[in-house]
């Protein structure tokens, strides 16, 4: 079956106008939220992809001005997490992040860190996810898989850049979890990299965000020394007496990750027991865990066993994409999705889920499908082959565009796609040192969550995009 990509039908194109206070300044915008549909040889729509454009509209001319693209990843997740935590114009209010109802009423917010002054802004449901939808099964492997979805995404990015006339704009792409793999992928399937029977699209990319990175194969290396610093930050947000500050104790446990215990993991068994018993020692300052857990464990720490062992004196398992958040340890009840059963995600989900909600009522959005926030058989169905992986595209793609910059931002608090991988990612595929940014932030895997952290990440957000689109090749 051949699949290819038309402009959207007029009749699910929803437009509205709106205003936004950024700096002192307030910025008027225009929205299109739309369906991208995909057809079969017949004619027959098969798929859509839906996104939701956001235009600042006293700009004479917009041939010119920049342009991201934002997902989520899953995959299988909606674009709500981004949407209405970092990028979009509008966001979830949360008062007290960490001590969050789960229960209505919610509400919605002006964005303080939204860069809608500097660029345009596309989110993006991919097939199957939010309000994109698969409408043929059979075409699914057309869409739910590493390498086709890449094209698809490419597709849109193509179209979308020809409907708008911005194939002469800087283009960024913001991709979170799964979607930081995405974005490499897509970065190098712009520039042409698909099948020699397929298009070079030529499209270059000036920068990207990778938030919670994750390039979809297991990293060969010490799992447990990548995650030690983002378990002494949660070490160090549950149990801070006699600790420095959340930076310095993190700046301690990379130091003693690299300095000490990477030699002493080489040496494995064979390691001396004074010099073990030193190890023990430290790793029991930084990780919070009992010296006779470590004793047989020292080597191979699992983020899902740290969860549970943190505070299993009083009862409490942490969050593995917030380890800020926690809930009471119930020996016997069976966790039911290992995803929605997380103690941050368990919290904050309703409250993005009912602000989206929120959302398509302000933008005018009708059309009658539900949000598919997290869909599962989405997930469950994907094809994870994929012909390169998104370390060795992303090497590539720098390598055709000189002026080309990746941004790798980590939540301290994020079990799942911790920092410390973030940084080994960063270092160990042939990218270039000097167009690499590494940022740090004190929330989890969604590293907006939190006054500080949204404004600090915002901020470098901010200054990364204005440097790219100016920095000498």
């Amino acid at each position: 079956m051949n699949i290819h990509f038309e402009e959207c039908w007029e009749k699910t194109k929803y437009e509205s106008n709106h205003t936004i206070c950024l700096g002192g300044e307030t910025i008027p915008y225009h929205t299109v939220c739309e369906d991208n549909f995909f057809y079969n040889e017949e004619g027959k729509a098969v798929a859509t992809i839906y996104s939701y454009a956001y235009f600042r509209s006293d700009v004479e001319d917009s041939s010119k001005r920049p342009v991201m693209f934002a997902y989520n990843g899953g995959p299988g997740s909606a674009s709500l997490w981004l949407h209405l935590g970092l990028v979009g114009p509008r966001r979830v209010k949360l008062a007290d992040e960490i001590n969050l109802s789960a229960v209505p009423p919610f509400e919605l917010e002006d964005n303080p860190n939204c860069l809608l002054d500097i660029c345009d802004i596309v989110v993006v449901d991919m097939v199957g996810t939010g309000l994109g939808r698969l409408f043929d099964e059979g075409a699914k492997e057309k869409f739910y898989g590493s390498d086709a979805d890449i094209r698809q995404l490419a597709m849109f990015v193509d179209g979308w850049l020809t409907r708008y006339d911005r194939h002469n704009s800087p283009v960024f792409l913001a991709g979170e979890s799964y979607g930081t793999g995405r974005s490499a992928l897509l970065a190098a399937e712009l520039l042409g990299a698909g099948p020699e029977d397929q298009d070079t699209l030529g499209i270059s990319v000036s920068g990207i965000l990778l938030l919670g990175t994750y390039f979809y194969e297991p990293t060969p290396f010490s799992q447990t020394a990548l995650n030690l610093p983002s378990m002494a930050a949660t070490n160090c947000y549950h149990h801070p007496g006699g600790k420095p500050e959340l930076a310095e104790f993190v700046k301690q446990a990379y130091e003693f990750t690299g300095e000490e215990y990477l030699p002493a993991f080489y040496q494995g068994d064979v390691l001396p027991e004074e010099r073990k018993a030193h190890i023990i020692e430290r790793l029991a300052y930084f990780t919070g865990l009992e010296k006779d857990y470590l004793e047989q464990n020292w080597l191979d720490i699992p983020a899902r066993d740290y969860m549970k062992l943190l505070l299993k004196d009083t009862h409490q398992v942490v969050g593995f994409y917030d380890s800020r958040y926690t809930w009471p340890d119930l020996p016997g009840i069976p966790d039911a999705n290992v995803i929605a059963d997380d103690p941050a995600m368990g919290q904050y989900t309703p409250a993005y889920q009912a602000g989206f909600a929120l959302l398509r009522k302000e933008l005018g959005i009708t059309v009658e499908r539900r949000s598919k926030g997290l869909a599962h058989g989405v997930n469950t169905q994907w094809d994870r082959k994929f012909k390169r992986n998104p370390g060795q595209a992303l090497a590539g793609a720098m390598r055709r565009n000189k002026r080309l910059n990746v941004f790798f931002a980590s939540g301290l608090f994020d079990l799942c796609t911790t920092a410390g991988n973030a940084r080994y990612l960063a270092r160990h595929n042939k990218l270039d040192p000097s167009r690499i940014t590494i940022g740090e932030y004190p929330s989890g895997h969604m590293a907006y969550l939190g006054e500080e952290s949204a404004k600090m990440l915002g901020d470098d957000l901010r200054k990364f995009v204005s440097a790219a689109q100016v920095r000498e090749p």
